[in-house]
Order: C-alpha cells, then structure tokens, then sequence
C-alpha cells in the first residue's frame, strides 16, 4: 500500500492509527535517514488528524509516544521523544487550525511558533542542568557540529592545504553559526512546516478532502509592515555595535525568508494560471532549490510584489488570451 493511501484513507480502528503513528516514530530513530523522518513527521500527523477523528489521533499519538519513551528510558537517553512529540504536536496544531478555517499563513505560523517556542525551552531547560546560559550551550552544539563535519571533510580525498584551510576558519565558521542561528532556526523551522503542510494540501486534494483555507496558497502574500522588518534588519546588521548588527542580521534573514515564500507564492500562481504540469512544476523547483542566484531572484519578486502586484498582470495576460 503506498503511503498517501494509509495516510488519507480513515483508520477503522484504533491500533491501526496506533502502529502508523508508531512506525513513523521508529523511523525517526534510525541512524542518518531518521532526520527525514521527522521531517516529515508534522506532514504525518496533519493529514491523519484531517481525515480522523482528532480525539482518536490524540489518544493514538499518546500511546506511541508513551510505548517510544519506555522503550528508549530502558535502553537509552528519553530525549528524543521530545522532539518526535514536538514535531507530531506542530502537525496535529496545524490541522486543528485548518479544520477551524483559519488562513493557510496562520496553519503554517502557529505550529512554527510551538516548535521554535520548543526549542528555546530545550534550550533553556538544557543550559539549566549544564549550568550554563542558554547561548553558551548553543555555541557548544554548534562547535561539536562543525567538529563533526570538518572530521567527516577530512576522510575525503582533500589536499593537505584544503584541510588546513578548513582547519584553521573552524572558529570563523563558529563565529558565524552562532550569530545566524536564530535567523537559520526560524528559516529551517518555518521551510519545514511550508514543506509539510504543502505536501500535505496535496496529498488532502488528490483525496477530495481538501478544506477551502488551504486552497489560497498561491494567494498568499507577506504582510505590508514586513518591508520596515526587511529595512530595519538589513540597516542595524551593518552597525559596528554587537546589540544591534547581531538582532538585525536575523531579522532581516526572517524577512528575506518570508520574501522567499511569498516570491514563490507567485511562482506557484503562475503555474496555475499556465496549468503547467506537475513534472515541469517539480522541474521548476527543484532548481530553485539548488541554485541560489534563482532564490534570490524569488525572493525579490517577492519583495517588489508589494508595489508592482505581479498576480494583477497574470490575471489580465490569461483574459486577454
């Protein structure tokens, strides 16, 4: 059975949406392919909570996450229940909104706002029983990160001068990292979602059950009072004091993210207006997501929509035909 069918076709029982809900789970917990797993985990848990009854999602959810932490507190570290619940959570708030009629902006911004709400919690939680701030136990994940993958550099067949180079900018890369995390959080936190919830309207349309708040995508635009976000952050990331570059910079990575969607919000409307097919839209996208002078070029779109209205010609293009 292939997985759009069990994910959109009604549980009859209980212990079926129980061993779904279980087997994604485990999946998160396998070594390098589980990241994609949780990935994808909120995409799970919103189309089974939009075609179940959402108290049987809940009661099924629970039962997996309790049988998962019993299972890893004999074996192993709770942990990473956290986020497999986090993750399942932001699904199940997701779909929630969706069936109340909300805006396909606030399905998607509510659950980024748990997660990323999550994640300083962990943090916070984390830098407690460490003894240390916050901030300081984010730079030490963030070095044992890049210590990790300039290890993995070094097995491949690299000149000794490239090594040492990569070697010796460890601590810029740090440097770096840190200053960017909350814009990186935000911009992986909020594409995951968008990703999710978009695959997940597909998924709900193909089966006929596609609620008419998430028809809009394509309509969607960033809101006004984003521009001054935009400006402000770009301006303050250029000022040689540390308490105002480093909330800018991140801020207006934010905003050049939300730009991004909004650009491809565009995109995906021109699609529709042309009835371009699926494999050419895949074509499409993946490009953009591999080059990044094309990112940049939609998120500009994205920004000068607020004065040029590119939707507004598209419209009058397809009359004209």
């Amino acid at each position: 059975m292939k997985m759009p069918n069990v994910l959109t076709t009604p549980a009859r029982s209980l212990l079926r949406l129980t061993l779904t809900i279980t087997l994604f789970f485990l999946g998160c917990l396998l070594p390098v392919i589980g990241v994609f797993f949780l990935a994808i985990l909120p995409l799970v848990l919103f189309v089974l909570s939009m075609v179940n009854e959402p108290g049987k999602v809940m009661t099924a959810l629970i039962f997996s996450a309790g049988t998962i932490l019993i299972g890893l507190t004999m074996f192993a570290s709770a942990w990473p229940v956290f986020a497999l619940v986090v993750m399942a959570a932001a699904g199940v708030i997701a779909a929630s909104l969706a069936r109340n009629h909300y805006a396909i902006d606030v399905v998607i911004a509510l659950p980024c706002l748990f997660v990323l709400g999550m994640i300083v919690f962990f943090l916070v939680y984390g830098g407690i029983r460490a003894s240390v701030s916050p901030w300081e136990l984010t730079t030490q994940y963030i070095r044992e990160s890049v210590e990790l993958n300039i290890r993995l550099y070094s097995r491949l067949p690299l000149s000794p001068e490239d090594l040492a180079a990569i070697q010796s900018g460890k601590d810029g890369i740090i440097s770096l990292f840190t200053k960017i995390f909350p814009g990186l959080c935000f911009i992986a936190v909020t594409a995951t979602m968008w990703l999710n919830i978009l695959i997940g309207r597909y998924l709900l349309k193909s089966s006929s059950l596609l609620v008419k708040s998430l028809e809009s995508w394509s309509e969607w635009k960033a809101p006004y009072w984003m521009v001054w976000v935009f400006i402000a952050g770009g301006i303050a990331s250029f000022l040689p004091f540390e308490r105002l570059s480093f909330p800018g910079i991140n801020l207006f990575l934010a905003a050049s993210f939300i730009y991004f969607l909004h650009g491809l919000a565009i995109v995906g409307f021109f699609f529709q207006s042309k009835n371009i097919t699926v494999f050419f839209r895949f074509i499409a996208y993946f490009l953009i997501a591999i080059q990044q002078i094309l990112m940049l070029a939609i998120a500009l779109i994205g920004f000068l929509d607020i004065w040029i209205d590119f939707r507004k010609y598209l419209r009058h293009s397809d009359s004209n035909i």
